[in-house]
């Protein structure tokens, strides 16, 4: 399993670099890969089948500099604090993980809840595709599955502005309030920076799968990543493709 050291970027890169992996692990041109980063600016996200206007308050985000971008994965909508969160992302055979896909959001979400394990924080896969902290979600993945291999990447909320994610995200009238079902490690105590947080998430990954090779990304990856960045999640036709 190659490791990615952490990396900054906009939404665009972000999304563009993952869906690089993916695309050069299928022509088994990179092998597995994981990697630990933070959209910036701060940045809101949605599913492949989410519609952008209602999911997401456009006019806020151009007034307040924060980017939007639709994700080649399923569920819902996400917003990244680059000063309150860290994204996880990961490429694997899906001959490493279970079939059932239920399983598999738990078996790669192993990393995560192992790096927090070794911290003295215990948190709970609930399944589809979230953690939880005292029964409020403070983490959740997405997936994509092309030709055997497997992206799943998902965020993990340290210090997320909650005021603002709720003036970001619009959210349907069925569900509560954003603050009363989601949470952050520093709203229940625990005040942990980033790269001590990084640190311990990646040995959690590699207990799980393995110590890691440190890999640098190539001119490839990051060619590929920067056609697709602005090419396509850039793109008035991708973003506003339903």
């Amino acid at each position: 399993m190659r490791y990615l050291p952490y990396r900054e970027e906009n939404g665009y890169l972000s999304m563009g670099l993952d869906e690089a992996l993916l695309l050069l692990r299928i022509e088994d041109k990179v092998e597995d890969t994981f990697r630990f980063y933070s959209f910036f600016p701060s940045c809101a996200s949605i599913g492949y089948f989410q519609r952008l206007s209602s999911s997401i308050n456009l006019d806020y985000c151009f007034k307040n500099n924060i980017d939007y971008v639709r994700r080649i994965t399923g569920g819902g909508n996400v917003f990244h604090d680059y000063m309150g969160e860290i994204t996880y992302s990961i490429v694997l055979s899906e001959k490493k993980s279970p079939d059932n896909i239920l399983d598999s959001f738990e078996f790669i979400y192993g990393g995560i809840i192992k790096g927090l394990k070794n911290m003295d924080i215990n948190v709970e896969f609930k399944p589809l595709n979230d953690l939880t902290f005292n029964s409020k979600k403070i983490s959740g993945s997405a997936q994509t599955r092309k030709n055997g291999i497997i992206l799943q990447h998902g965020t993990l909320m340290f210090n997320t502005n909650i005021e603002l994610m709720e003036k970001v995200l619009r959210i349907s009238n069925q569900k509560t309030e954003i603050r009363k079902r989601v949470t952050t490690l520093s709203r229940e105590g625990y005040n942990i920076g980033k790269k001590e947080l990084i640190k311990n998430l990646k040995k959690g990954f590699e207990e799980i799968y393995g110590k890691s090779n440190k890999g640098k990304l190539s001119r490839g990856e990051l060619s590929l990543a920067k056609k697709l960045a602005y090419g396509k999640y850039k793109s008035k036709e991708w973003n506003y493709k339903k």
